[in-house]
């Protein structure tokens, strides 16, 4: 089953997340990652404001592609730098089609 990532990103170093998408975006499209969609925090309706936010939705073909991405030791090289750019939560759900 096609596995959504629910990703976000609270920011602590602009310059360090640049680097870590940099570094990140070209092995999600050598291992076929798709992006869904990126954004940027503008406001809330409901709930509390996160404050300086990126998120993202990607599209894994199933749960073991997304623990083949993440495990991979060229992305685990990159959790250093993720980890200093931002406090991210990485969540994930089943696709239900529409």
């Amino acid at each position: 089953m096609t596995l959504l990532n629910y990703s976000y990103a609270k920011l602590k170093d602009m310059d360090a997340f640049k680097a870590y998408v940099g570094a990140a975006a070209p092995l999600m499209v050598e291992l076929g990652v798709e992006v869904v969609v990126r954004g940027r925090y503008a406001h809330a309706l409901r709930g509390e404001a996160p404050g300086a936010e990126v998120g993202a939705v990607f599209r894994f073909r199933d749960a073991a592609h997304a623990d083949r991405f993440y495990g991979d030791v060229r992305y685990q090289a990159l959790v250093p730098l993720r980890d200093q750019a931002c406090d991210m939560t990485i969540h994930f759900y089943e696709e239900i089609p529409a």
